[in-house]
């Protein structure tokens, strides 16, 4: 077994040499995309490395509020990997991001530490990040409170009336983002763990050597809040904590880090490799390479293409977890099948607790109401409670959670299907097919026909979605609008699906949209 890990940091040590010969930023990239192909990184790795180098934010803007996480880095690595699971925005700036030629030594053999490198910026915003707060709800540790912020902010985001509770929470995450020296007791201690250290250190911590190889150090930085170091120091057992620095000297602490920490890293997962192989030889060859796998690791700069919304945007992770459900569901099903199954057989002739037995018609009146109101029966008042709920804004899983009560009670109150004993049910009218999709759509017939112009000009799905957003704004309509939506219409058309129905349009619109859906039809084929 030994000798198998052994193997397999040879054979990385190999890679990582052949990266540095080639300069192959791209295939390192789609190694570690490979890594958490499957699975997300544990929650605690990315809250830690959000807590590191990323940012909670509630914006006050023009028409309303602006909000989101964000993460800014000089490897696209981890932001990529949680693009690919939870979606989100890929920019640079032009201004920023205009470097191709490294800066080296006077022996133009290292990277010099002053080269600057271009910085990305993975944006997950309005309506895109409720898939990521669900997966990281107990991992904070530094920006728990904005955290908080963001997901109450969250459930109210699209209600009119809630203009007084989105201020409070947007006054309150600026003003915790901007304020220093964390109090213990903000932190919660018991969500400290590796995972979350991992995260912390690929973000704030270094591998250090120096040239001569007779010198390293461990380190994470946390200035702003420095509380964080000893509570880490604590967990670990050992270490030292001086001018805002967690650090590692000792070779035996130096080595049982990395092999703690190692498997979580993504930015810093070849140092981390290096290094541990820079302290496990004593030849000075090896350790020549190791310093220079480094400093190109950290110093070299990278040129990333692949800006905006990832077309596959959290089809990992929302893979998985449909997948997950899915066969939930099934086990449910079947479950319940069976014990109904059995209940009934147990309820047949002599086992029924009415067999024999005869009643009058005003009992069996009053048997037939008592099972019926046993059956998800609801107080008037409680009624009255969910309807103002909805009317707020209130999604039916938080109500759910909030009063216990079941969702499909919740949807039936929200349908007129469940009213107050005092109120007259009104006669449902049959819907046709079309009128119940068009019910469900979120998007105008208006909105579309936009879209599909854009769509023939080349636009991006996020250019779009930003484009309807800023029309919807200036004409104060309530966004409910997200990428899947114009993903949906776009993959449609791809397959020659008509998303208009011909009785929601006079004639003439009706008209210019099959122009604009042939058009389409032409340029993608």
């Amino acid at each position: 077994m030994v000798f198998i890990l052994k193997l397999k940091t040879i054979l990385r040590i190999v890679c990582i040499l052949l990266y540095t010969m080639t300069n192959a930023m791209t295939l390192d990239n789609d190694f570690h995309l490979q890594r958490f192909i499957s699975n997300p990184p544990h929650p605690s790795y990315i809250a830690g490395f959000i807590d590191g180098d990323g940012c909670i934010f509630i914006r006050k803007i023009i028409d309303g509020y602006q909000s989101g996480l964000s993460i800014t880095q000089c490897r696209t690595n981890i932001l990529q990997i949680i693009r690919y699971h939870f979606g989100g925005s890929i920019t640079s700036s032009s201004n920023r991001n205009n470097k191709t030629i490294n800066i080296m030594d006077d022996t133009d053999t290292y990277y010099h530490k002053y080269n600057i490198r271009n910085q990305y910026n993975l944006l997950i915003r309005n309506n895109e990040y409720q898939l990521l707060l669900d997966y990281l709800q107990f991992s904070f540790v530094i920006k728990k409170q904005q955290y908080e912020c963001l997901y109450n902010f969250n459930k109210i985001a699209n209600a009119t009336n809630k203009n007084l509770e989105k201020e409070e929470l947007h006054l309150m995450c600026s003003k915790l983002n901007v304020k220093l020296n964390l109090n213990l007791n903000d932190i919660n201690l018991s969500r400290l763990n590796i995972e979350y250290i991992s995260g912390l250190f690929d973000a704030e911590g270094c591998f250090y050597m120096n040239k001569d190889n007779n010198y390293y150090r461990i380190s994470i930085a946390q200035k702003n809040h420095p509380l964080i170091l000893d509570e880490i120091k604590k967990y670990l057992g050992f270490g030292t904590v001086r001018a805002y620095e967690f650090q590692i000297y000792k070779h035996s602490n130096c080595l049982k880090f990395i092999q703690l920490i190692k498997q979580h890293l993504i930015v810093k997962y070849n140092q981390a490799i290096a290094f541990e192989t820079f302290l496990n030889t004593n030849d000075k060859i090896i350790k020549e390479k190791m310093y220079a796998i480094c400093n190109k690791e950290k110093h070299e700069i990278e040129i990333f293409n692949e800006l905006n919304q990832n077309e596959n945007g959290k089809e990992g992770f929302k893979s998985m977890m449909h997948l997950k459900y899915l066969k939930e569901q099934i086990c449910k099903e079947i479950h319940l099948k069976q014990f109904y199954r059995e209940k009934s057989a147990k309820m047949k002739g002599e086992g029924n607790h009415n067999f024999g037995k005869s009643f009058s018609e005003e009992t069996k009146k009053r048997m037939s109401n008592s099972i019926r109101e046993s059956k998800g029966s609801v107080s008037d008042d409680t009624i009255m409670q969910i309807r103002n709920l909805i009317k707020d804004g209130h999604k039916n899983i938080d109500i759910h959670k909030s009063l216990n009560i079941p969702r499909h009670t919740i949807t039936r109150i929200k349908n007129g299907e469940i009213i107050c004993r005092n109120e007259v049910k009104k006669e449902r009218v049959s819907l046709t097919q079309v009128e119940i999709n068009l019910s469900k759509r979120k998007i105008t017939s208006i909105e579309i026909i936009n879209t599909i112009e854009k769509l023939n000009e080349n636009w991006k799905p996020m250019q779009i979605l930003d484009y309807l957003i800023e029309e919807r704004n200036k004409n104060n309509i309530a966004n409910q609008l997200t990428i899947d939506i114009i993903k949906n219409i776009k993959r449609n058309l791809s397959h020659k699906k008509h998303v208009i129905y011909e009785t929601e349009l006079p004639k003439e619109k009706y008209d210019y949209y099959l122009q604009l859906f042939k058009h389409f039809t032409e340029i993608n084929i």
